[in-house]
């Protein structure tokens, strides 16, 4: 006799290491940019890319640390093993410590990517291109060979807390070396104003990139990259579906790797994708007969259904199941809910755990 069991589960490893795989393309890009400052010589303005290129490496730096304290927290969590605990426990309550460590990351890694990146690179740009190596040769005609920025200008650059703006702030005073004090920054934030919508494009294009190499559903994409008014929204959004598109396909794979040990075979045919529900829907079939049929969702959450077997002959395949998703996979059930298809034995079991995702996958 076949039955329904939908599961709700917390990933807690699975999602924590999707949110690092996409900070680390942003630390990859980081370190491409202090590698193109370390090959690129140039005498004019060697202070001030060794300053940009400091800058950077800070940013890559704290990203990096945030990464590692990530996966940290996440591990920990999975030493913990399967726990109960009541509602009211301490335990309880930090159960989410770990996903808002990785929710503080992903907000890390937005910022940098609608804002800082977007800033060092067009500072980088600036400083290697022609025209300001002109504004430059000009400033050191009219000071006898020597450009220093004097104690009043370092002083108001130093008090630029936004990491983006000081950057503007200072190309606005090496193409008019004339201006100081509010005027100064006012320059750096029309300048800033202008790099950004130049830029909209650029980074459109980029991002529609990302949520393609992400395989993310095509009416998706274009809902994010068109309908974004900012970069940052834009950026927010993609990575809100990538994130979701990672999770979702880690947890087919986690889904696939457990059934096949159960002797079921899954043919790349039986995969597909709905795109009205937004789920991956799998069929996985033994030479007996018996079917196994999945849909996981894009939180990680998955409803599978059992057919094709007498009486309860499906709990040898199904618990088995459920123990490799615990044991090997570290994903234990939060809710659960079994549908029978006798109406004369419908029964309901509800529960929650404390899930501590064993990630070793």
């Amino acid at each position: 006799m076949s039955h329904q069991v939908q599961i709700d589960y917390q990933a807690i490893a699975v999602q924590c290491n999707c949110v690092c795989e996409v900070a680390e393309k942003q630390l990859k890009e980081l370190d491409e940019m202090i590698a193109k400052l370390e090959s690129t010589s140039t005498q004019l303005l060697n202070d001030e890319t060794e300053r940009l290129k400091k800058q950077i490496q800070k940013e890559r730096d704290e990203l990096l640390e945030k990464i590692e304290n990530v996966r940290e927290r996440a591990n920990e969590k999975a030493l913990k093993g399967k726990c109960s605990v009541d509602s009211d426990s301490i335990e309880y309550r930090q159960r989410e410590e770990a996903i808002n460590a990785a929710r503080s990351l992903q907000n890390t890694v937005n910022i940098l990517a609608s804002e800082k990146i977007i800033a060092f690179d067009e500072t980088l740009r600036t400083l290697l291109g022609d025209k300001l190596q002109e504004d430059y040769r000009k400033l050191l005609e009219r000071s006898n060979g020597v450009v220093t920025i004097n104690e009043q200008i370092q002083s108001l650059l130093d008090s630029i807390s936004d990491i983006a703006l000081r950057q503007f702030v200072y190309l606005a005073y090496i193409k008019d070396n004339s201006l100081s004090g509010e005027a100064l920054i006012s320059a750096g934030k029309k300048l800033m104003g202008k790099t950004y919508e130049s830029r909209v494009e650029e980074e459109r294009a980029k991002i529609r990139a990302e949520l393609e190499s992400a395989r993310v559903e095509k009416t998706v994409i274009e809902k994010v990259v068109d309908g974004g008014k900012t970069i940052s929204e834009m950026r927010e959004n993609a990575t809100i579906e990538i994130l979701g598109e990672k999770v979702r396909q880690k947890s087919l794979k986690i889904i696939i790797d457990a059934i096949k040990q159960r002797g079921f075979i899954v043919d790349k045919k039986n995969i597909k994708i709905n795109r009205e529900s937004n789920e991956v829907v799998m069929v996985a079939l033994k030479a007996s007969g018996e079917k196994a049929e999945f849909r996981v969702f894009l939180d990680g959450r998955f409803i599978y259904d059992f057919r094709g077997y007498e009486g309860q002959a499906c709990q040898k395949d199904i618990e088995p199941f459920m123990k490799d998703l615990e044991e090997i996979y570290g994903i234990h059930a939060t809710k659960s809910q079994e549908i029978w298809s006798n109406p004369d034995k419908i029964s309901t079991m509800k529960y929650q755990t404390f899930n501590t995702n064993k990630n070793r996958r």
